[in-house]
This record gives structure tokens, sequence and C-alpha cells, in this order.
């Protein structure tokens, strides 16, 4: 496990687990932005082939965070891959629908079940 200031990283099997760790609403803070890259060349190595989004850790977000999952799940994607997200707040829940995201990526009440939708658990 590898813990930021922002965002905690896990590693299960080829599974990458972000989970940011609180709301953020600007993605200029030198720190976050060094975290992000890390998040990147991660998703981007070999060993990683599904990402999974934790937002167990904060009840709420906003556009930055949605774009930063979709550039997620576009990077997996190319690798033949997918992502998921789980653990949302009710109102993170809404706003994923709202954004059709629960169209594009599977949506779970707990890692397990997230981990599960891939085959993995």
């Amino acid at each position: 496990m590898s813990e930021g200031k922002h965002v905690r990283l896990e590693q299960v099997g080829t599974t990458l687990i972000v989970s940011p760790l609180f709301t953020f609403s600007r993605f200029t803070e030198g720190e976050l932005v060094g975290e992000w890259n890390r998040i990147l060349q991660t998703i981007d190595g070999q060993e990683v082939q599904e990402v999974v989004v934790d937002l167990g850790f904060i009840p709420y977000f906003g556009s930055t965070l949605l774009d930063w999952m979709v550039q997620m799940w576009k990077r997996t994607q190319l690798k033949g891959g997918t992502l998921a997200v789980c653990n949302p707040s009710q109102v993170g829940r809404e706003v994923l629908g709202i954004a059709r995201f629960d169209k594009l990526w599977g949506i779970f009440g707990s890692r397990q079940e997230a981990l599960e939708s891939f085959g993995k658990a």
C-alpha cells in the first residue's frame, strides 16, 4: 500500500485500488499533481489491468475527481481493462448517475463486490 497526502494506492493482483482521502476542488496543488502522476504511471505499468476507485473516505466529490476517473478509465481501457467504483455516498451515487457514469462503470457498495466484478475475489 502506498499512502500519499491526498490519495491511497493499493494493489490486489492486477487491480489497482485508488482511494481519494479527502475532497479536493482543484488540481493545482504541487503535491496533488505529483500523486496524480504517480497514479498514472502505476496504471500504465504492466501489472495493472483494472482500477477500482474507492470513494469510501469522502462524502462527496466534484468535477475534478470525475475528470480523474475518466482519465484513469481511458488509460485502463487502452490496455483492455476496465474501471469500477465502490463505496460512494448516496450523494456520490447520485452524481455518478447524473453524469451517466453508471452506464460506463460498475458502481458497487463494497470493495469486495468491485473486485468480484473483475472475477478477482
